[in-house]
């Protein structure tokens, strides 16, 4: 790396504004990059000639726009960027240490010719390092999440319809976390899961929406599923059979994988673990109507935030009912 190309000695060398509203610049020799110290002491960076889009990032202390054009003054002159884009750190940022990690852009761009994509793919890098290990889900929530995709596998290998089959995933979840787990807006049937390794048919819940039928649904069933752990499937290896049982053409099919990547976004690490095994005996799934499951008693002005119901007293879907269920899910309305 040349002496003359430094973020880190043009940082050095840029002075402190003592007035508030100004603000010293400098361009890093070699570069098509320029630093900003304000009165403050943060640091901005803007690169000029930044080709390429870069992805959207949200950093806590860091703002990063592009501008089309934008004039920065330097030296007593102005100076047009064009495809400019600004990263503005912060007080809470130690400027010189993130002039150390901008020293990198050498690394990527060694030319000083920096774009859009090279200052992102810097900062990723960053974040990743110093990104906490991601807690490692519980047995619990894997099961809670393998009973999900239990359902909605069983339902998607039951539908025929490339179209079904997409309208039954769209459910699972949607485009945010629900609190109701699948909303199966193509025949108005909202659906719970919920998962246990008991030999009854004792669930937690987390809120009276998760047994409410929602505004334009006519019918409001919790899936209750008894599983045994240790021998079996995989939340992996589940997804790998929704996936595999997608119907239709060969876009159809693309078209469902892709959703299923969101799905499993909205959802979380749960259901692509790979270490808790589970499997279903017999009668282990029943259903039960909204209205049978147990509830805490209503009062005013108290909002029942969670609890635990025993099914055990509950009268489940009959098998005519069961099956009347499914079909609507599977063949659908409206899809």
């Amino acid at each position: 790396m040349s002496s003359t190309k430094s973020f880190r000695k043009s940082w050095g060398q840029l002075k402190t504004p003592e007035n508030p509203d100004l603000i010293s610049t400098t361009p890093v020799k070699g570069t098509n990059a320029f630093l900003t110290k304000s009165h403050d002491g943060s640091l901005g960076l803007f690169i000029s000639e930044a080709s390429g889009n870069p992805p959207k990032r949200m950093y806590k202390h860091l703002e990063i726009m592009v501008f089309p054009r934008k004039d920065l003054h330097v030296g007593g002159k102005v100076r047009k960027l064009t495809n400019c884009l600004m990263l503005q750190a912060d007080s809470e940022v130690e400027a010189s240490a993130l002039t150390l990690i901008l020293e990198r852009l050498f690394e990527v761009a060694p030319s000083g010719s920096f774009s859009a994509t090279d200052v992102i793919a810097v900062l990723d890098e960053v974040e990743e390092l110093l990104r906490k290990p991601a807690r490692m889900p519980t047995l619990e929530e894997v099961a809670g999440a393998w009973g999900e995709l239990w359902m909605v596998l069983l339902m998607v290998e039951s539908a025929n319809d490339p179209r079904v089959q997409r309208s039954i995933l769209s459910g699972w979840e949607g485009e945010v976390r629900e609190k109701i787990d699948c909303r199966f807006s193509h025949c108005a049937v909202a659906m719970e899961v919920k998962t246990t390794m008991s030999d009854s048919r004792v669930h937690h819940f987390h809120g009276i929406e998760q047994v409410t039928t929602p505004g334009g649904f006519s019918q409001g069933v919790l899936a209750s599923l008894i599983v045994e752990h240790g021998e079996g499937w995989a939340c992996n290896d589940l997804l790998s059979r929704i996936r595999d049982a997608a119907v239709g053409t060969e876009d159809q099919r693309i078209e469902f994988s892709e959703l299923l990547d969101k799905r499993i976004v909205v959802r979380g690490v749960e259901c692509e673990d790979e270490v808790f095994l589970f499997q279903t005996g017999v009668d282990a799934i029943a259903f039960f109507d909204f209205e049978h499951v147990p509830v805490p008693g209503q009062a005013q002005g108290v909002t029942p935030i969670e609890w635990i119901s025993d099914l055990t007293g509950s009268p489940p879907l009959g098998n005519s009912e069961k099956e009347a269920l499914v079909s609507k899910i599977t063949i659908g309305s409206g899809s």
